[in-house]
């Protein structure tokens, strides 16, 4: 404020000066003109000559314009070398750069343009120079453009400030300094370049030469994306409007809601209608419309597009033809193939409506339903309503099932695709029942041994011949895989009793099983006295315990029998005793007191078996007489 009133100032003083100056110069030159009238008529009175200038003098020697425009006067006077007020006849004025400022005959200069010149003056071939300074002073200061500038939300706008001089000539301010308000909303760097952050009002302001000057900045959104808040991925019969509107969001570069923005919802070809199509967002930035879909099965598309922004987007609903209006053929009709592999060829789905015309880009789903699984396969039908794909089945022999799905499953029934599917070469030998059972010799047992050939992936393999063999017993020698991969074989243990195993074999394989059983001896049939003595004293025990063992039909030791003993004479302890696995049983036997062949019998009451061991029983010897002690002595 101190430097506006300054300036105001300085320019009544320069009004002032102007004045006193020009007064002083119209003195000047009135006296001037009337010297030289009477020296022209004294001169030519007397016949002298003109008198030789050698001083010229100007006034003042230096002076300022602060205004272009602004006028300044010099005032001259010529002098002789006495020093005489010589009154010129002839006067020149000139300057030395007239771009910057003009001078007229009467030495009135006119400043032009900012910068130093020199006023000259000749009279009488003598020169007068005075020093003229053009430095225009700014009293006023704006920004160029509306008194609120708008700029856009992410662009830049090169502002510019202009300053005036007190007479209204616009001058350029080479110091300008700018700064912001609110950086949120815009930025300006010190040279002036203004940049929209965001949305919103805020102010700026530029500074120089003392003066200030301010604007109100507008930063309005500008449409950058477009989001879809609702209707995205919707299917609908053809000719039906979708059930839910498609709804979009515009919205600016720093996210926010676009409002007032013209939003035209444009649907292809084919592609049905929207009501309406062109719709101005609210204050939230959002726009709708209700899509009903056109005649054409498959996907059908719908663009949205604001000015200002490049692309438009498009949103995409299924079509999805009706059941009464659509025929589908699979192709082949017979699917074969060894399990975990794929099917020869590639299985076709043809959709076509009840007219014939084929339904390009209709959706089509395949699904294995039992293990396997689809390659290159075509999700939608292609331009001639074709739809293919690779079925490699699952791992089961039987039948399998896969499922084509085209358009609706809620509209369309799936077509079902049926392959019968064989098992693989027999690979591996597996046992399935028998395996470590227990019998009687001699017997069959009561399971029979079960095997099945397997191929890679565990499928029962049919025809395979099986050779079972055994070294004990008898058991079927080749017995072919029944439609299961299963072969089953009777095993007849042998005589021995014990551990026992036989094999099965895959033919043309190195592949076997082995099973085991455990041959059980068979019923008592004897009773083997083991190294009996033969002959004792009577009344007395026998040296050794007398030992036994049960035996079967075929001399297997039969364990766990109950066997009983009595005797002729004496005494049995244990009178009985259980076989053990090793078929043994003892009993110790007290001969009786009569000399003579005394009898022990053994015996088992299921079955009945009996045997009898002998001994001869010796007479106890003669008891020992004392010896006599007569004649003998004592000695202590």
């Amino acid at each position: 404020m101190a430097r506006v009133r300054k300036v105001e100032w300085d320019t009544r003083i320069k009004l002032l000066a102007t004045i006193l100056s020009g007064g002083a110069a119209l003195v000047s030159i009135l006296s001037f003109v009337a010297g030289r009238r009477t020296a022209h008529a004294s001169d030519a009175a007397a016949g002298l000559g003109v008198v030789e200038v050698t001083r010229i003098a100007l006034s003042p020697l230096a002076d300022t314009a602060y205004s272009l425009g602004d006028t300044l006067h010099f005032a001259t006077v010529a002098a002789d070398a006495h020093g005489q007020v010589l009154h010129a006849a002839s006067v020149h004025w000139t300057v030395d750069n007239p771009t910057i400022a003009h001078v007229d005959s009467a030495g009135q200069v006119v400043a032009l343009a900012p910068g130093v010149t020199t006023v000259m003056v000749a009279i009488g071939g003598r020169t007068g120079r005075a020093r003229v300074v053009v430095q225009p002073r700014m009293t006023e200061l704006a920004i160029i453009g509306d008194s609120v500038i708008p700029i856009a939300e992410g662009t830049t706008l090169e502002l510019r400030a202009m300053g005036a001089d007190a007479r209204g000539n616009w001058l350029d301010p080479v110091d300008a300094v700018w700064s912001g308000g609110d950086a949120e909303v815009a930025l300006i760097d010190t040279a002036g370049t203004l940049q929209g952050v965001s949305p919103g009002i805020t102010k700026i302001s530029v500074v120089a030469a003392g003066l200030s000057s301010e604007r109100k900045v507008l930063v309005t959104p500008v449409p950058s994306s477009l989001t879809l808040t609702a209707g995205a991925d919707q299917r609908a019969a053809v000719n039906q409007k979708l059930p839910t509107a498609v709804a979009v969001q515009v919205v600016s570069r720093s996210g926010r809601p676009v409002p007032g923005v013209q939003v035209t919802f444009d649907p292809s070809a084919s592609a049905g209608q929207v009501e309406p199509q062109y719709v101005t967002t609210d204050t939230l930035g959002m726009a709708g419309t209700r899509w009903t879909l056109g005649p054409t099965a498959g996907r059908q598309r719908l663009a949205v597009e604001v000015g200002g922004i490049d692309s438009a987007m498009i949103v995409t609903a299924e079509a999805d033809p009706t059941a009464e209006n659509t025929i589908i053929v699979a192709r082949p009709d017979s699917l074969t193939a060894e399990a975990g592999t794929a099917i020869a060829g590639a299985i076709v789905i043809e959709v076509t409506d009840t007219l014939g015309m084929v339904l390009a880009d209709v959706p089509v789903t395949w699904t294995a339903l039992d293990g396997g699984a689809f390659t290159q396969a075509s999700t939608r039908t292609d331009s001639m309503g074709m739809a293919a794909a690779h079925w490699r089945v699952g791992p089961k022999a039987g039948l399998q099932r896969a499922r084509a799905q085209v358009g609706n499953p809620r509209s369309i029934p799936p077509v079902v695709l049926s392959a019968r599917v064989t098992p693989g070469h027999a690979t591996t030998l597996r046992l399935v029942s028998g395996d470590k059972q227990r019998g009687v010799v001699s017997l069959t047992l009561s399971k029979a041994i079960v095997v099945r050939a397997l191929d890679s992936l565990g499928n029962g393999v049919g025809g395979v011949p099986i050779r079972f063999a055994s070294h004990s017993g008898e058991v079927d020698s080749i017995i072919h895989t029944d439609s299961t991969g299963r072969a089953g074989a009777r095993w007849t243990l042998g005589k021995m009793a014990g551990g026992v195993r036989a094999v099965a074999r895959m033919e043309g394989t190195k592949d076997s099983v082995v099973t085991t059983a455990t041959a059980r001896p068979g019923r008592a049939r004897t009773i083997v006295f083991m190294a009996a003595p033969a002959g004792g004293t009577a009344g007395r025990p026998l040296s050794k315990s007398v030992r036994m063992v049960v035996r079967d039909q075929f001399g297997n030791p039969v364990p766990n029998t109950t066997v009983r003993f009595s005797v002729s004479g004496g005494s049995a302890s244990p009178r009985s005793g259980v076989s053990d696995a090793s078929g043994a049983v003892w009993t110790k036997w007290t001969l009786g007191t009569k000399a003579g062949n005394q009898v022990l019998t053994a015996s088992i009451t299921s079955p009945a078996v009996k045997a009898t061991h002998t001994v001869k029983a010796a007479p106890p010897p003669a008891p020992k007489r004392p010896a006599s002690t007569k004649g003998r002595s004592t000695k202590k």
